[in-house]
């Protein structure tokens, strides 16, 4: 058996296409982000935040499970298989994707009038129909991309799939603004012009790697598993993931619409769209399928559950050591943060980002415990944890009722992700070597907590007694003087702004890192291995 598709120089290679294609296709994503929330109107945005949040819900539902079966099995494929059976086993999984999506487009054309009644936006059904066609091909494009090209190691060829959705959406975007105003459907028209770009390119990047390994050996005496020895795994997977929507966000922005209105949806859609860009963007998960490929295949080809473990810990607490940092910040300047990113559309709405900020903690550590789970042949506890997040449904109704507002769906997420883990938590620690590095995640925490107080405590001072011995050696404008961090923001000029906002990043992050020097939250084989792996002594904590 060769691991050569999954060797150290394999990884680092497909690391750096992965990172380069993440930084352009991240600033990408985000100029769209902010380019659209400023073209459409509130309730408009507010609409396409339902649509695709209503995409997303049904691309998981039409699934079934078989991103699962390709990052499981793939890397066995890969490293077992000879080229004639590997690029069966991915056109078959294709044509699963293809044929469920189809299904179910078909069956959400019948239902759409009534779905939208019932949102009480029937007078876009002609723009939601139309929306059905992006579902189909962004199902196609996704899966290619991110379920099979990443674990055959091809990040190179995935992320310029990325890069060419968004290019092309962007694009597009430009010539309807030029052309004049632009509404929802003129936004929906680019992003299937986008989509139809990225899957074309995903699909002939497959293609050119299958040919490319056709004249591939397979290992003499290894039998291919049948379906019916892959399905259980898709079925807890799916099943899983079937239950945790029920209480996901997607859905939790529909319940939004509908007890709150449009405009609250918009306010939600985009902290959710903000949330859902560094969520992306954090090690756990931007590095998930480059990691997820080569611990199952080390683990298929050697075994090895207590390495496992230290990878999973490792992986999970640099996701945390990222996220801290911008948790401290956001909770000290959201609102400033949000004014700005929306262009003063949303205002004054900076906690409730903060909290939405919380429920990356544990959905940070998620896909690292389903990994783990899956890994170890235990994808069953998957379907237990995400059954007892069922209980958050009861709870976000009585808070509407109560009147909490957009605190409701939040404390929802927090608690349907926190009941995830910890049953997973305990469950592998019962049956399998798991085990979490607790004290390395509490001092973490802990490292937060102490920066967001040092922040405040250091605006306090700033905003007092502070101010006239830091004007004495730097002269500053007049307004900055008068309140740097309360300014409103169409008050103050976009210079002054960023100042203000560069000036509080780096404070937040600043002292995260002067907390974390002091109580190490990672152990010195960790900072070894990090120092090694970035070839820089960056890590001493």
């Amino acid at each position: 058996m060769s691991d050569l598709p999954y060797s150290g120089p394999a990884l680092k290679r497909s690391a750096v296409h992965f990172l380069t294609g993440k930084v352009v296709s991240a600033l990408l994503a985000f100029g769209i982000l902010l380019w659209v929330v400023r073209l459409l109107a509130t309730e408009e945005y507010g609409t396409y935040v339902t649509l695709v949040a209503g995409g997303d819900f049904a691309l998981i539902i039409t699934s079934l499970g078989l991103p699962w079966i390709a990052a499981r099995y793939l890397p066995e494929f890969r490293l077992h298989a000879n080229g004639k059976q590997l690029a069966h086993f991915v056109w078959q999984i294709i044509a699963w994707i293809c044929l469920f999506s189809v299904a179910g487009a078909l069956l959400l054309f019948v239902a759409m009038p009534r779905l939208l009644v019932f949102m009480d936006l029937a007078q876009q059904t002609d723009v939601a129909r139309l929306y059905l066609l992006v579902l189909v091909l962004e199902g196609l494009r996704g899966n290619v991309q991110a379920n099979i090209l990443g674990p055959l190691m091809q990040q190179g060829q995935a992320q310029f799939s990325q890069i060419a959705r968004n290019l092309g959406l962007l694009l597009c975007l430009g010539v309807m603004v030029v052309q004049g105003p632009v509404h929802l459907r003129d936004v929906v028209l680019a992003e299937l012009a986008g989509t139809f770009l990225g899957t074309v390119s995903a699909l002939l990047g497959l293609v050119w790697h299958l040919h490319r390994h056709r004249d591939l050996p397979g290992k003499d005496g290894w039998q291919a598993p049948n379906w019916l020895e892959m399905w259980p795994t898709a079925r807890h997977m799916y099943f899983s993931h079937f239950i945790s929507l029920t209480y996901s966000s997607s859905v939790l922005v529909l319940l939004v619409q509908r007890f709150l209105g449009v405009e609250a949806t918009a306010l939600f859609g985009f902290m959710l769209n903000v949330n859902g860009q560094i969520s992306r963007y954090l090690p756990a998960t931007l590095l998930f399928g480059l990691v997820r490929p080569k611990l199952i295949a080390s683990y298929v080809g050697e075994g090895g559950g207590e390495q496992l473990t230290r990878d999973a810990n490792l992986v999970g607490k640099v996701s945390l050591f990222v996220l801290m940092p911008m948790l401290v910040f956001v909770w000290f300047a959201g609102g400033e943060f949000l004014s700005l990113l929306s262009g003063g559309k949303f205002t004054q709405a900076g906690y409730y980002l903060g909290g939405l900020l919380l429920t990356l903690i544990p959905l940070s550590q998620r896909q690292i415990l389903e990994t783990v789970a899956v890994a170890s042949g235990k994808s069953n506890l998957c379907l237990w944890g995400s059954s007892l997040g069922i209980l958050t449904l009861p709870l976000i109704y009585w808070l509407f009722e109560l009147g909490f507002g957009l605190w409701s769906p939040i404390i929802a997420m927090v608690a349907g992700q926190l009941l995830f883990n910890v049953t997973l938590v305990i469950a592998m620690t019962i049956t399998t070597t798991y085990r979490p590095d607790a004290v390395g995640f509490f001092k973490l925490a802990a490292a937060a907590f102490v920066g967001i107080v040092l922040c405040v405590l250091t605006r306090m001072a700033w905003e007092g007694s502070l101010l006239p011995y830091v004007n004495g050696f730097v002269r500053l404008p007049s307004d900055v003087q008068a309140n740097l961090f309360k300014i409103p923001a169409q008050q103050i000029t976009l210079p002054t702004e960023w100042l203000g906002l560069t000036l509080m990043a780096v404070l937040a992050c600043s002292l995260f890192l002067v907390v974390s020097y002091f109580i190490k939250p990672f152990r010195l084989e960790e900072r070894i291995r990090l120092n090694r792996l970035l070839s820089r002594n960056v890590f001493v904590w």
